[in-house]
């Protein structure tokens, strides 16, 4: 059962795209993925699944999201599941993927709980199939803000992030293997 919980509004919001609009003007279609990151405020995972069915698409939105970290050097991996939609899967990310003009770090202070804002893109045509927000654990809030923050403090070798992220995937054949490995592991609200 989901909890209601009330988040500070940020200084700067995100541009917002609502559902059935393109996710970006810049492309009509995605190859199938996720992309990770933190922007405007909240962490962001956005899903580009090929054709979502309307059983994925509901499930998406109401179903309850599972959330992990898993650190490997240079890179770490947002570990996800949606009950009933997704089986575990994984995002790896580094802040220094994210444009430096573009790139910001969480800052919630102990205690607080970070949003996850999850989009569910149709890859096909780039429309936006369902959106939701979910509160991350404390814990999980202040795992991902020291990882960053780590990230951003250590010299980037794009290289050696791409060699940690074929290495975590070959040591770890599936996600569910490295979420039995992950530092954390927390259901998230809403």
């Amino acid at each position: 059962m989901s909890r209601i919980h009330t988040f500070l509004r940020p200084e700067s919001q995100a541009p917002t795209r609502h559902v059935g609009e393109r996710w970006s003007d810049a492309h009509e279609h995605y190859d199938e993925g996720v992309r990770y990151l933190y922007r405007h405020g909240a962490h962001e995972l956005t899903l580009f699944w090929h054709a979502p069915t309307e059983a994925e698409i509901e499930g998406f939105r109401s179903r309850p999201v599972e959330l992990g970290l898993h650190v490997e050097g240079p890179a770490a991996f947002l570990l996800y599941r949606i009950e009933a939609v997704c089986e575990w899967s994984d995002a790896a990310f580094n802040v220094h993927l994210v444009p430096e003009a573009e790139r910001e770090l969480p800052n919630e202070a102990a205690g607080e709980r970070a949003r996850l804002r999850l989009t569910l893109v149709d890859a096909r045509d780039g429309i936006i199939r369902a959106k939701r927000i979910v509160s991350l654990d404390k814990v999980m809030t202040q795992a991902l803000r020291m990882v960053m923050s780590e990230q951003a403090k250590a010299p980037f070798d794009r290289a050696a992030y791409e060699a940690a992220v074929r290495a975590a995937h070959a040591r770890y054949p599936d996600p569910e293997a490295m979420i039995r490995v992950a530092e954390f592991q927390e259901a998230a609200l809403g």
